[in-house]
């Protein structure tokens, strides 16, 4: 301490009450409310905004139920019944070529060339 100056006893009370000041005015500052505070965002379903008070204003539109109109539209204006589709295929025997595991699978699922193909157990693994 011998290499600071000396300071006049008055210098010091004058900084004190600067600092003082400042501090005051800081405080004052972080005291005083926000214009508008922030709620925070949840995760739930949009659908749920009900549960706060609001009203759905969606449940008073007409554009409700305009998909129960659509079905009825499709089955009168429908000339054939939809039909499942149950077409019959012959299996493909096949050989993967990384482990040589023997399968009968689906045609469609088979690329171009029969001897590319990989079970599934081996086409999640890399390589």
């Amino acid at each position: 301490m011998s290499n600071m100056p000396q300071m006049d006893p008055n210098q010091i009370q004058a900084m004190i009450v600067m600092l003082q000041s400042m501090l005051s005015q800081q405080t004052n500052v972080s005291d005083a409310p926000s214009a508008k505070p922030k709620k925070p965002r949840s995760k739930k379903a949009s659908n749920q905004s009900t549960s706060n008070g609001r009203i759905n204003k969606f449940d008073s539109m007409t554009e409700k139920n305009l998909h129960k109109e659509d079905i009825e539209i499709d089955r009168k204006l429908s000339q054939i019944p939809p039909v499942p589709r149950a077409r019959k295929f012959s299996t493909l025997n096949v050989q993967c070529r990384v482990c040589g595991k023997r399968e009968e699978i689906n045609p469609t699922l088979l690329s171009d060339a029969p001897d590319r193909y990989k079970c599934n157990k081996c086409s999640v693994s890399p390589g």
